[in-house]
């Protein structure tokens, strides 16, 4: 897909929102002018600030629901599902069992305008999937009238949701992008593969369409695949296209986990930046095609001009997380991706003086919002953590390790491997520290995440006696089936088809 947008100039350096100096917080400068709005209008502090309805209380929900919390804000969360964390939470004041976006758009949309008018005001909504940015689009022009949605009317949300138009808008900024092509069968496949460069990132054009509903199973439960020939890019294709026969190729960008960039931001309705803080990911899970479980905030101004120029260019406003991969043999920060909406780790920004989910609301609300700087932390590392990603993937590291391990010496082999997996977690969390479920003043959802990973480890370690015992007893019939006849008990006296 083509795009007519206008070309800017790109640099490293940020078009400021504000001076560096910065006497208040932009939560700060909000809650200032809260306050003289509501001293000038009389209006009662429940009035002033309409409620908030977060879709689906996972990671990016209830991080929405924390930095909220203390300001008289009514945050109630929608969850179709049983069993989430979030919805343990006392951040939430109430947890409605809604249906699913995805699969019952329109039950949701009945839902929601009967929700409505059990609230005062216009609530305020926060998507946090894709798969809700799509239904409140879909569904706009009858939601717009009952709630204010993130985005206005004839936003390029969708434009921006689409990869393929992305890396055209990029590369027309002079953006480092990865060249990225789309294919519509198997035979497409392998004719543009003859142009790229292996290895290939195979992922979808948006990344919605691998998530539909019994489809996310069957391509392999991740976001995209690393092909190092055209060989696995041929096998890899057939299930791949059971999700959807077009997929995107994109040239690797090589790197590691922590070479992956981001810029977290909110441009204002007004078009301007009310507030950025940047950050990279540490580790992601599955590595190198995942979702980072460890992302640290860090002062990254090389990815600040290109993110705000490329929003700019597209004429976003709203929340955004804009990705980049550090190619560090030439020192370039290739795009890939942008995320429109709330993201798992947004909560981090408030250890920068960057509070994402206040200053979308208090815009969303007519709220005068200061733009602001952000500040991080000096000779402090800051990171947040999705504590049961982390632990799933550390032990399924020790697993392969042990089960690699030679029979001589495995017990002294299985201790080298705990006590090497402790000193890979207690550097990942060293320093300040931000949970995604875990808080002391917060404890049930990380309780509850708990015991349901123990329940997974325990049922994951029967399964793996099971198979073993399994293997083991094979072995014995097949051994006991391949004895000479003088062996093998009644074939000894009476003959059998061993003779």
């Amino acid at each position: 897909m083509s795009t007519s947008l206008p070309q800017s100039p790109v640099s490293d350096e940020a078009p400021a929102p504000a001076r560096r100096a910065r006497p208040a917080t932009a939560a700060e400068s909000a809650e200032r002018a809260l306050r003289a709005d509501k001293a000038r209008s009389g209006a009662t502090e429940a009035a002033a600030l309409p409620p908030v309805l977060v879709m689906n209380p996972y990671y990016s929900g209830l991080g929405i629901a924390r930095c909220l919390y203390g300001r008289s804000i009514s945050v109630l969360a929608l969850c179709s599902e049983r069993g989430v964390p979030g919805t343990k939470s006392r951040y939430f004041d109430r947890v409605l069992n809604a249906p699913n976006g995805r699969d019952e758009p329109q039950a949701l949309c009945d839902f929601l305008m009967k929700t409505a008018a059990g609230l005062e005001g216009r609530p305020i909504v926060f998507p946090t999937r894709d798969f809700d940015v799509i239904f409140l689009e879909r569904y706009r022009e009858v939601l717009a009238e009952h709630f204010v949605l993130p985005q206005p009317e004839g936003s390029p949300i969708l434009r921006v949701m689409d990869k393929l138009e992305l890396a055209s808008v990029a590369g027309g900024l002079g953006i480092a992008t990865p060249k990225t092509v789309a294919c519509i069968s198997a035979v497409d496949v392998d004719r543009r593969a003859d142009d790229m460069r292996f290895p290939l990132i195979v992922k979808p054009r948006f990344a919605y369409q691998w998530r539909h509903k019994g489809l996310w199973e069957k391509v392999g439960a991740q976001k995209a695949f690393i092909t190092a020939t055209r060989e696995e890019l041929r096998a890899l294709y057939p299930r791949l296209s059971l999700a959807s026969e077009e997929v995107l190729l994109q040239e690797y960008v090589a790197g590691e986990d922590a070479d992956i960039y981001v810029l977290c931001a909110y441009i204002g309705r007004d078009g301007e930046p009310k507030g950025y803080f940047t950050g990279r990911k540490v580790r992601q899970s599955p590595p190198l095609v995942g979702t980072g479980c460890v992302v640290e905030a860090l002062d990254r101004p090389a990815v600040v001009g290109p993110s705000l120029s490329l929003l700019k260019a597209f004429g976003y406003t709203g929340i955004a997380e804009v990705e980049f991969k550090h190619h560090r043999a030439t020192d370039t920060y290739h795009l890939i991706e942008i995320n429109p909406r709330h993201w798992d780790q947004h909560e981090l920004g408030t250890v920068a003086g960057i509070n994402i989910s206040w200053l979308a609301y208090a815009d969303m609300a007519g709220l005068p919002v200061e733009p602001t700087m952000p500040c991080y932390p000096s000779g402090v590392r800051c990171v947040w953590v999705a504590e049961p990603e982390l632990a799933a993937d550390l032990a399924r590291n020790a697993l392969a390790a042990i089960a690699a391990a030679p029979t001589r010496g495995r017990w002294r082999h299985t201790l080298a491997t705990i006590a090497a997996a402790w000193r890979e977690a207690t550097t990942l969390l060293r320093g300040r520290r931000i949970f995604a479920l875990s808080r002391l003043d917060d404890p049930w959802p990380g309780a509850v995440a708990a015991l349901a990973f123990a329940r997974d480890a325990i049922a994951g370690l029967r399964r793996r006696v099971a198979r073993q015992v399994h293997r083991q007893q094979r072995s014995v019939d097949d051994a006991g089936t391949d004895r000479p006849a003088s062996q093998s008990g009644p074939n000894a006296t009476t003959g059998g088809p061993h003779d």
